[in-house]
């Protein structure tokens, strides 16, 4: 059976991939946590921020929209929406990008 501690110890070195510029191995090792782990929110959030990094627009789309499928109005959830625009700029879809932004933006103003 797979543990909590493990899930926990592999979301960190996925994190320190993050941190040491390997974008692609976190996506991969994030991937598999999300198959292990399915019920961790906060593993599919680092993946869509990996797969962000790693230039896997498409993929971190999808990954944004299962988080927010999940519970948008939840505020962790904010940041998928700003993952979200910038994956949808870089694959050109600017108006749609602009809309996650503004979102976003209505979400984290001022409280």
């Amino acid at each position: 059976m797979w543990r909590e501690e493990q899930t926990e110890a592999l979301h960190l070195l996925a994190d320190v991939y993050l941190d040491q510029g390997h974008a692609g191995r976190a996506a991969i090792l994030l991937e598999a946590l999300t198959v292990l782990a399915p019920d961790k929110v906060e593993v599919l959030r680092t993946l869509s921020y990996a797969l962000l990094l790693a230039g896997r627009y498409e993929d971190a789309l999808a990954a944004t929209d299962a988080l927010l499928r999940r519970d948008a109005a939840m505020p962790e959830n904010t940041p998928a929406l700003f993952i979200r625009s910038k994956a949808l700029w870089a694959l050109g879809r600017v108006a749609e990008a602009q809309e996650n932004l503004q979102r976003y933006l209505d979400l984290e103003g001022p409280s």
